[in-house]
């Protein structure tokens, strides 16, 4: 991907797509280039919320958690997504802190250009909030299989919520590139490491799933549809 072509990197975004060459100049004025190495924060939780990031290539965990150290809240960003999402038009601060699990590259927009952009153009504001429905619906479903009392079906479900938002298809199969450990499914799936490793044993032995390096390829979609809640 050529970083300096901002136009056609722009019209990647959802977002952005629809928008004439002219208004897509106007917004190139303010669209910065940056690269983070894995391991980096672009943010931490607190800081002047200043920055609206657009995802080119790379993934990015969002992460809260408590003075104690406990886990509150995580997320994961793709390719080709904006965030965050949260405290848009509210907030003067980040609400949870952005570490690079890869290396990335992103665009980031002043968060003031961002939000009177959206402000003055309907349809984008309708997309922003349209986008926002589908994040809450999918969380929705998180709250729901956490709840569920049976350990190792809360792992099949966080799976379902993974190959839902970060797989990609692959002809009849699903990849999901974003570099997931175990550690991190067991603080999703409110499970032990163990439990994780054991379904997933259990999966790649009935061939549903193959992992290959930091991916898990999904060759059996249609299992976790039929058991999705």
């Amino acid at each position: 991907m050529d970083k300096r072509n901002v136009m056609e990197n722009l019209k990647q975004f959802n977002l952005f797509a629809d928008l004439s060459e002219k208004k897509l100049k106007t917004l190139r004025e303010f669209v910065y280039w940056r690269t983070y190495k894995k391991g980096q924060f672009l943010f931490l939780e607190g800081d002047l919320r200043e920055r609206i990031y657009l995802m080119l290539d790379g993934f990015v965990k969002l992460e809260r958690v408590n003075q104690s150290g406990n886990l509150l809240y995580e997320d994961y960003v793709k390719q080709y997504s904006i965030f965050p999402y949260g405290g848009m038009f509210t907030d003067q601060r980040y609400n949870y802190s952005a570490e690079a699990l890869t290396d990335v590259d992103v665009y980031y927009i002043p968060t003031v250009i961002f939000e009177d952009m959206l402000k003055a153009n309907p349809k984008q504001l309708l997309s922003v909030v349209q986008q926002f429905s589908l994040i809450l619906k999918l969380h929705e479903h998180r709250i729901q299989y956490i709840t569920i009392p049976n350990a190792q079906d809360r792992v099949i479900q966080s799976l379902n919520y993974l190959r839902q938002d970060l797989g990609e298809q692959n002809g009849e199969e699903i990849v999901i590139s974003c570099p997931l450990t175990t550690i991190g499914i067991s603080k999703i799936s409110g499970t032990s490491r163990e439990t994780v490793s054991g379904v997933l044993n259990q999966l790649k032995k009935d061939h549903i799933i193959t992992v290959s390096g930091k991916k898990i390829i999904i060759h059996d979609p249609t299992y976790f549809e039929e058991l999705s809640i």
